[in-house]
């Protein structure tokens, strides 16, 4: 029996080696597909935004890629996560540059400098969607290299934030058809009228119910392509307290930065004119009136950028509100300074339209006033059980090496108690997806007649026996 018992433990100490290692050569794999495709397009003579920033990306990924079998479970499981964003913002990268070209006759006498994928010394990682990527990367791999705040405490892992984009996978987006159209067309009026008239509408919703992913639709709705010339995607995301004057200067600083980058402006070229202009020279001996007059003559370069085309712009995921993303609908004021609001960097000449993502309904209320505000509604079970089962089925095939569904015994029974699950689950998308983490951690799977379970190796605190409690 003793001898059995060792020879079983073996067996199961090399099964858990063997799908440690898949899982590794599958991170190692991806890891040389989104090079590739990343220097392929290079050697096209193809353009890519931050050009010098993925390089350094990547190439900090390859020097590390001996430690990715060292890793424990969930930082591989932060590494698998961090990869497939690279392939999203790696997509986006390319799609926005070739956009640009693709417009530059149409937008050339709107935007008064040149393009450049080069950012602004000194505002790297505040202007990039690359920077928090490589920031995250490190975090993983223990770079002692990294210009990242340590942690506050020895135990305290930092949480870094994950930046949404406009690239969007629409086959990875289930439901909400009906609701993308209605907010469409809050956004681009009647079809039957031709009017020229500044629109704005707002999505809330706690976290994990859905706000991005329907912000999303609306943004590659079919409606929303043919009414707006200009489509832009901008992730506001945390907010300093408000007592923090300097953070929340860095934070409007940095988003509209990051506004006039993604329309293609020179960003070196916009910080001269913002330096050398009157309105900040005037106020050289207060520091505090200068950063306020930067905010107001950045504005005043959106403002212009802006200004012949028709857009839709998203300001998805507005943590905090501010007095500042007040009232978007108002015009630029004939005198005095532009600082005291982000409306007025919106021109309101042609028709176009702003929608804003946040988790409360009177803060979405307050920024869009008589636009419309919209509650993503919960997922039906059809499309709440897709998403669980393409989570669910990424989760166990990390866990199990040639893993087949139909194979599996308790996806199988799971499938059959959908709706309750979904119900348990209360239709909200994050608990749907935590559910299929943790259920997927028991996977159950018959090989040769004998059913097996995978043990989990990334559950903390569950009860090996109980898959609803890694679920919940």
């Amino acid at each position: 029996m003793a001898s059995e018992q060792g020879q079983g433990e073996q067996t199961s100490s090399m099964a858990g080696a063997g799908k440690g290692k898949g899982e590794v050569e599958g991170m190692e794999q991806k890891l040389e597909k989104l090079m590739s495709a990343f220097h392929d397009h290079q050697e096209g003579n193809k353009a890519v935004r931050h050009q010098k920033e993925l390089e350094e990306l990547f190439s900090f990924l390859r020097e590390h890629e001996a430690a990715f079998s060292q890793l424990p479970g969930d930082k591989k499981d932060d590494l698998d996560a961090l990869l497939r964003n690279i392939e999203g913002v790696l997509e986006l990268c390319k799609n926005q540059e070739e956009k640009k070209k693709k417009t530059t006759n149409k937008m050339g006498d709107c935007i008064p400098f040149k393009s450049s994928s080069r950012p602004p010394a000194d505002h790297t990682s505040s202007t990039s969607v690359v920077a928090p990527l490589l920031m995250q990367a490190r975090d993983i791999l223990g770079d002692s290299s990294s210009s990242a705040p340590a942690a506050a405490g020895p135990n305290k892992k930092e949480v870094l934030y994950e930046w949404t984009t406009s690239y969007v996978d629409e086959k990875r987006l289930y439901g909400w058809d009906d609701e993308a159209t209605e907010v469409a067309d809050a956004l681009a009026g009647p079809e039957e009228d031709d009017d020229e008239l500044f629109r704005a509408a707002g999505i809330f919703g706690i976290h994990g119910s859905g706000k991005t992913a329907l912000a999303q639709k609306v943004f590659v709705h079919d409606r929303i392509k043919d009414t707006f010339l200009l489509r832009l995607w901008v992730c506001v995301g945390p907010t300093p307290p408000d007592d923090d004057k300097k953070q929340q200067y860095e934070v409007k600083f940095s988003l509209l930065y990051r506004m006039l980058d993604n329309l293609g402006l020179d960003t070196s070229k916009v910080e001269e004119v913002v330096n050398g202009s009157e309105a900040v020279k005037k106020h050289s001996g207060d520091s505090d009136a200068a950063k306020e007059s930067k905010i107001g003559v950045l504005l005043f370069i959106l403002h212009v950028a802006l200004a012949k085309t028709s857009y839709l712009i998203v300001l998805d995921d507005i943590r905090a509100y501010d007095p500042w993303y007040t009232n978007l609908a108002l015009p630029p004021p004939p005198h005095g300074e532009w600082s005291d609001r982000l409306a007025y960097g919106l021109p309101k000449l042609n028709k176009s339209a702003v929608l804003v993502t946040c988790r409360k309904e009177e803060h979405a209320r307050a920024m869009v006033r008589t636009g419309r505000v919209f509650h993503p509604p919960l997922l039906a079970v059809a499309d709440a059980w897709k998403l669980f089962e393409r989570e669910y089925q990424q989760e166990a095939k990390k866990k199990q090496v040639g893993y087949n569904v139909k194979d599996d015994v308790l996806y199988n029974d799971l499938k059959v108690v959908q709706e309750e699950m979904v119900g348990k689950c209360l239709g909200l998308p994050v608990a749907i997806l935590e559910a299929a983490k943790g259920f997927a951690q028991y996977c159950t799977y018959v090989d040769d007649d004998d059913a097996k379970t995978t043990q989990p190796t990334t559950a903390k605190g569950a009860d090996a026996g109980d898959p609803a409690h890694a679920a919940a």
